[in-house]
This record gives C-alpha cells, sequence and structure tokens, in this order.
C-alpha cells in the first residue's frame, strides 16, 4: 500500500552512501505503518532495489508453516550488514607471505638490515617461492600502514623514504629580452639613432 500523502521528507543522501542504523530504524517503523518500498525509498532518497535488499537482509527467515512470518529488524540488518562489510575487504598481500614477512622482521630487528637489503637477499638466493614474497615498497607501505610489526624507529632509511610533496615552483613571467642581454653599445650611447626615431631620455 503506497501512501503518497506521506509528506514527510528525509535527509538528502549522496549517490552511492550505505544505509545507516537511523534509517534501518525509519525503514522498521514505515513498514509496520504499511509502507510500500517505493514510498521508504523515496523517504530516504535511495533506489526502491535497496529497500528491498536490506529488507532481505533484516528478515529472519521462517522457521515454519505456522504463526505470523517474522517481520523486518533494523538490528539484526544493522548486524549482517556490519559482517558483511568485515568480509568483503580485500586481504593485505603480506596476509599470503607470512614466513617471508616473519624472516624480514628477524633479519631487521636481529641483524639489522634493511627493508631493501632482506629483499635483495631473499631473491638472489632464492629463499622463498617469487608469489610468496612482497616488493620493498608494499613492505615499506605496511609499515606506514601499521600492518607489519616492525616500528618506525627500526628502520631509519623509512623516513629518507617517506614522500614529501614540494611546493610548486613558481615560475615569472618573461617580458622581452633580459637586460643583461643588451649589446655593449648600447651602454657605450656611442651609436646614432635612426632619423625619425625617439630617443628615451
Amino acid at each position: 500500500m503506497d501512501h503518497t500523502q506521506y509528506t514527510t521528507n528525509g535527509a538528502e543522501r549522496k549517490p552511492g552512501t550505505h544505509l545507516t542504523m537511523e534509517d534501518r530504524g525509519a525503514i522498521q517503523a514505515m513498514k509496520k505503518l504499511g509502507h510500500s518500498n517505493r514510498a521508504i525509498a523515496r523517504y530516504l532518497h535511495c533506489a526502491p532495489s535497496t529497500i528491498s535488499n536490506e529488507l532481505k537482509r533484516g528478515t529472519p527467515p521462517r522457521t515454519g508453516s505456522r504463526g505470523r512470518a517474522p517481520g523486518y529488524s533494523a538490528k539484526r540488518g544493522d548486524a549482517v550488514y556490519k559482517e558483511n562489510r568485515k568480509n568483503s575487504h580485500k586481504p593485505h598481500r603480506i596476509d599470503k607471505c607470512t614466513s617471508f614477512v616473519q624472516w624480514v622482521v628477524t633479519q631487521v630487528r636481529t641483524e639489522k638490515w634493511s627493508i631493501d637489503a632482506c629483499v635483495g637477499y631473499a631473491r638472489k638466493n632464492k629463499l622463498f617461492p617469487e608469489e610468496k614474497m612482497v616488493c620493498t615498497k608494499t613492505l615499506y607501505n605496511e609499515v606506514w600502514g601499521g600492518n607489519l610489526s616492525l616500528n618506525i624507529l627500526e628502520l631509519p632509511e623509512a623516513i629518507k623514504r617517506k614522500k614529501h610533496h614540494k611546493s610548486p615552483v613558481k615560475r615569472k613571467k618573461v617580458y622581452g629580452t633580459s637586460i643583461d642581454e643588451r649589446p655593449e653599445i648600447v651602454d657605450s650611447r656611442t651609436e646614432e639613432a635612426p632619423l625619425g626615431s625617439v630617443i628615451p631620455l
């Protein structure tokens, strides 16, 4: 049942924005009042398919043929959403190279090697399969991201590798020939000016 007289306006939503717990609460309340998916979508400024998917996400499966069908729960929808997000993150490459990464950490701490030296030595001596290793840049990125069990203070060369944005060089506009490049005869003032020309004072 679509209540076209429903005039309450929801907050403006940017494209691609995910539903919040407040949005899910509004969905639960409006569903109980009998509003259609399209009416809820208009209120939340999102696609009707977003509402449909959220209702599936937050509605528990029916366990029997008797009794009332379970309704949508905002709390359940939010919990399922967060669990799905947790499993959707792209895994770090170092997660597949645990043996190599642990060897690098050991060499840095016990032998005081740099990360560059570790990667170079491991590749030269083929200590690990190539697919079980990562490059120097990846290791430094993981260190700066806090995903490697190494402290920045243990890697003095990491500070040097950190990129610093240089301020843009302002280019001066060139108006004609520089005064330093004028002919010497101009300084001597011995050449007569052509007839009719104006000599500056």
